[in-house]
């Protein structure tokens, strides 16, 4: 594979994408090659079928291989949620007398609070939701620490843990399939880091991922997540409450779902739905009243998310900045934003990537992990470690 790409697999609740992408100007990216299959999914207790995960895995890469002319010896695979858990950790280490922070520093930070932990999980990643020196002044970047004289380093840490049925599952395929390299990321994480601009997760920050059959809730601080929780909801349910209400067969409920609108107020009470063959007919309203009762249960899953973590802090705090939303499941309901923000009483706000074609909440999963998977081969480039071998610089 060309030097400068990485190739993905993002596992989303009801498709895989395998793609090869680089960077390209303008903070844009080049798309070598990309596939999209659909399978059985999952919910938040993990795959309906692990064997259609399987094949879909298969014919998603050996479809790109076909038309791809090198080699792909290396993947980076997007954890969703419900097969990721995340620890959070305070953690210090003091010197002797003063020095200058290394990068070797910071990587002791990590191992020592590691270390701690005593998890017996897969750990694939490890974040910080800020470091200080011994001072009240929060560096929400390590660059920044890098040649600064300390004797006590100091990190708010997230550690990130992939299950082991996962992990052996996509290893498993991945190896049968000849890759020799398989890295895997937290999905939510690189989502936030993208998504959401820096000075926004200098305080709490939200992400909503709506996905097609399970959902999550990310609570963002720096460059880490403090709390996230995954729950069955997203479009796809939303699919189901229409078959069995209405007794309709799936594309039929696709149909509805796309001329449904819960921005808020009454529809006249004539307004009706017909299909096109003028066969079936349902009143607007009764439409709209289904899908908002399937976008409320989300709703409570995130009010007993925020209960259960932040019940003794002020939701004053809380609620200076808005919910983002971004995923799949979003964008295909009309005034879905608007009906959640109502029903949290919180701002609200669709998150996508900035990029032409792709500007999208659908795509954000995967230009997410793509903006990950770059930078992370780029840590590990020769240049690279020789320059943080010698302890970065300050910025």
């Amino acid at each position: 594979m060309k030097n400068e790409s990485v190739a993905i697999l993002d596992v989303r609740s009801y498709a895989v994408s395998f793609f090869l992408g680089s960077r390209g100007v303008n903070d844009t990216f080049v798309f070598y090659g990309s596939h999209d299959e659909g399978y059985e999914g999952f919910s938040k207790d993990g795959f309906f079928d692990v064997e259609s995960f399987r094949d879909a895995v298969v014919n998603a890469v050996n479809s790109v291989r076909q038309n791809y002319g090198g080699e792909i010896g290396e993947i980076f695979v997007g954890v969703p949620s419900p097969f990721i858990s995340v620890c959070t950790k305070g953690h210090a280490l003091s010197f002797p007398s003063k020095r200058k922070i290394t990068a070797q520093d910071i990587d002791a930070l990590y191992e020592s609070g590691l270390s701690e932990l005593m998890r017996s999980e897969r750990c694939i990643r490890r974040s910080n939701m800020y470091f200080t020196l011994g001072d009240n002044r929060k560096y929400f970047s390590a660059d920044d620490l890098y040649g600064v004289p300390t004797t006590l380093l100091q990190g708010a840490l997230c550690y990130y843990f992939v299950s082991d049925t996962f992990y052996d599952i996509v290893t498993s395929v991945l190896g049968e399939l000849g890759i020799e390299e398989i890295r895997f990321l937290p999905s939510s994480l690189a989502q936030a880091l993208y998504l959401l601009p820096d000075k926004r997760r200098e305080g709490y920050a939200f992400l909503l991922d709506v996905g097609f059959l399970t959902t999550s809730v990310s609570v963002v601080y720096g460059n880490g997540i403090v709390h996230e929780e995954a729950f069955d909801c997203g479009y796809g349910t939303l699919l189901v409450s229409l078959i069995q209400r209405l007794g309709v067969e799936y594309e039929t409920a696709e149909e509805i779902l796309r001329a449904a609108n819960v921005s808020g107020g009454s529809v006249p009470k004539d307004l009706a739905w017909t299909s096109d063959s003028g066969e079936l007919s349902f009143p607007m309203q009764t439409i709209n009243d289904i899908v908002k009762c399937g976008l409320d249960v989300m709703c409570e899953n995130v009010e007993n998310f925020f209960a259960k973590h932040y019940k003794e802090k002020s939701m004053t705090v809380l609620a200076v900045n808005p919910i983002s939303i971004s995923g799949e499941g979003i964008g295909g309901v009309a005034g879905a934003t608007e009906h959640v923000s109502g029903r949290l009483n919180r701002l609200t706000e669709i998150v996508k990537p900035d990029l032409p074609y792709y500007d999208k909440p659908a795509f954000s999963s995967r230009i997410a992990l793509l903006n990950m998977a770059l930078s992370d081969k780029k840590k590990r480039s020769w240049i690279y470690r020789i320059f943080n071998g010698f302890g970065g610089k300050k910025k």
